[in-house]
């Protein structure tokens, strides 16, 4: 028992002394890594590294202190002398240590982390690149290649009445971009009525189309509201005939057609009905009428009914009560100075007309979605030729220091070749991965677009054009 227990002690003191030998071993490692952090990257395989690793690393410590900023498209001297500056240093680095046993990956690791370039940035605008149509954004705000192609086609039911009334008081005569208002304003209420829908029924009213603006002729001219085409379905040569049988005359009866068209339209007031009166005018009520008034009873006879005025080049007094009159009314104001201004305000009320107002604007957008298409077709090759600038440079880098390198005699031409190949295949990876990005891109900017193509086609056939 007692040499049992002799022979107990000396093993267990064996082992004590193995283990107090190998822990300054460990700490002999761990102040060597210390010494070199340079030399202390990781020796893997390029080849074996993903990809998605391969994007996400950072630039080279001196590509970021002395390249990263350069341009060379902008300055190519600039960027030539801080790519010289780069290599030099890396150089100067590299011949201080003892490199002879390095082996091909080790040195491949060492150019890349003072060296290579970043595409962290570049890959991460291609993958949150945004294939958004904004010049195909609808009235409403939506866009319309987040319409469902269902809302697009589903027939709308309900009747539309339009009711559009004209100033003809003598006002209107006045000049606005080198034509009268009255001719601006039937030019634009011609435009407005043929290219309703179908199915819409218009009528025209003027009002203040007889006598003069003395006070002779106040009461005729007060009394003169008229409806020169009744409600009913649009029809071209009878709308235009209409629109001739009155000139700007006289004062401004405005409360009155806001009142002749509501006993037009009041025979179609129910829930399968949508009606709308828009109003030209360029000055205030002046027939001791109350339009705001007569507005209210509209909304009041017919819940489903819009009042939509166009200030047409006024003061500020006018502007103010035409601006009272669309509010009571339940509608919008519109003040616009310029031919232009109207031509726009025009096409606002026609996408307001029914429901499915949308279908209006987009029909003029065809063209729209070609263009866009195109610029992001453009987009995409810019960032593409951005990326591809970026692997020829850094290619070059690389080359020119592999020279140096040989040149100085710290690598062989077989430890050159080898070191080039590990290079060439982590480019390879980096450029198929953003080449495949950009396609995936490239694809979905093609689907979005047949999809658009799709919706405007149906709009179209919807719309009958």
């Amino acid at each position: 028992m007692k040499r049992m227990k002799q022979i107990f002690l000396v093993a267990a003191l064996f082992f004590l002394l193995t283990g107090c030998q190998e822990e300054p071993e460990k700490t002999s490692t761990k102040d060597k890594a210390t010494q070199e952090p340079d030399t202390a990257t990781k020796d893997l395989g390029v080849s074996s590294t993903t990809p998605e690793v391969l994007i996400s690393e950072d630039s080279g410590d001196l590509y970021q202190q002395y390249i990263e900023n350069k341009s060379w498209s902008k300055d190519p001297e600039s960027y030539k002398e801080a790519t010289g500056k780069a290599i030099d240093e890396y150089m100067d680095h590299v011949d201080k240590k003892e490199t002879e046993k390095w082996s091909e990956q080790k040195w491949a690791q060492s150019l890349l982390s003072s060296l290579q370039t970043g595409y962290g940035d570049i890959a991460s605008e291609l993958e949150n690149y945004e294939v958004v149509y904004e010049e195909l954004k609808l009235p409403d705000g939506r866009l319309l290649q987040d319409i469902e192609m269902d809302e697009i086609t589903q027939k709308e039911d309900k009747e539309v009445n339009v009711a559009l009334l004209i100033d003809s008081s003598g006002s209107m005569k006045a000049e606005v971009s080198g034509e009268s208002k009255m001719s601006l304003a039937k030019e634009s209420l011609s435009i407005l009525a043929k290219e309703l829908p179908e199915s819409v029924n218009v009528s025209l009213i003027a009002f203040g189309h007889k006598g003069t603006g003395s006070d002779v002729d106040k009461e005729v001219s007060c009394k003169a509201v008229e409806s020169f085409y009744p409600l009913q379905p649009y029809e071209g040569a009878a709308f235009s005939e209409s629109l001739s049988k009155f000139d700007p005359m006289g004062w401004t009866p405005l409360a009155s057609s806001i009142e002749l068209a509501n006993e037009q339209l009041s025979t179609h007031n129910n829930e399968d009905t949508e009606n709308f009166i828009y109003v030209v005018s360029d000055g205030i009520e002046t027939c001791d009428g109350d339009p705001v008034a007569a507005a209210e009873k509209v909304k009041a006879d017919n819940t489903n009914v819009k009042i939509n005025i166009i200030g047409f080049d006024v003061d500020t007094e006018a502007d103010e009560q035409l601006k009272m009159i669309a509010v009571a009314g339940g509608g919008e104001y519109s003040s616009v100075k310029t031919k232009q201004q109207l031509s726009e305000i025009e096409n606002v009320w026609k996408e307001a007309v029914n429901k499915n107002t949308w279908r209006w604007w987009a029909v003029h957008r065809f063209s729209d979605n070609v263009w866009t298409t195109v610029d992001h077709y453009n987009a995409l090759r810019d960032i593409v030729s951005t990326y591809q600038s970026m692997l020829r440079n850094e290619q070059n880098r690389m080359i020119q220091t592999l020279n140096r390198l040989e040149k100085d005699d710290l690598i062989d031409s077989e430890k050159r070749s080898a070191i080039s190949s590990l290079l060439d295949d982590r480019q390879e990876k980096i450029r198929n991965y953003l080449n495949d990005l950009e396609s995936t891109k490239h694809d979905e900017v093609k689907t979005v677009s047949d999809e658009l193509d799709k919706r405007l086609d149906a709009i179209k056939e919807q719309v009958g054009i």
